[in-house]
């Protein structure tokens, strides 16, 4: 087993020179984001349920893309963005020396964003209130299911024979 966790001190430390870089097994990274895709539909899907049906609050945002099932809208929207995280990290992952970094940094700003976005509209505040939440939820659902995608698809390239 190769370990894919990087040291706590190994922030600025360049690699060295005997460790090869560790590539994506990428059949096994898009099985796990195809599941994570999934899980982020069903978890839009779940909060539209819940907060649009059950407590009767209306979320605001992707129910425009299909104004007469706003539950089907924030599936859509959910799984939209586990799939643009997980082609972002896999370009990451070739790219930049820190994936992992940059790639949380990048879904919290995007997370952030979008959860403002919920108080730039004409809803009411508990309706922008939970659109809020119901993002965060779902940025922290595509990082960590997509981190620990990652922390078990990165391995060593196997050295040439001599």
């Amino acid at each position: 087993m190769v370990p894919t966790a990087e040291p706590a001190d190994a922030w600025d430390a360049p690699a060295p020179a005997s460790r090869g870089l560790l590539e994506l097994d990428r059949g096994r990274f898009w099985s796990g984001a195809a599941v994570t895709v999934v899980v982020c539909a069903v978890l839009g899907l779940a909060a539209s349920v819940v907060f649009d049906s059950a407590f009767d609050v209306g979320l605001l945002g992707p129910s425009r893309l299909v104004p007469d099932a706003p539950g089907l809208a924030w599936a859509l929207t959910g799984a939209l963005f586990a799939l643009l995280a997980a082609m972002v990290l896999q370009l990451l992952v070739r790219v930049v020396p820190r994936p992992r970094m940059f790639f949380g940094w990048l879904v919290a700003l995007v997370t952030v964003i979008l959860a403002a976005l919920a108080f730039t509209g004409s809803g009411d505040g508990a309706s922008a209130v939970v659109t809020a939440l119901v993002w965060i939820v779902v940025g922290i659902a595509v990082s960590a299911m997509l981190n620990g995608v990652l922390g078990r698809t990165l391995v060593r390239p196997a050295r040439p024979t001599r």
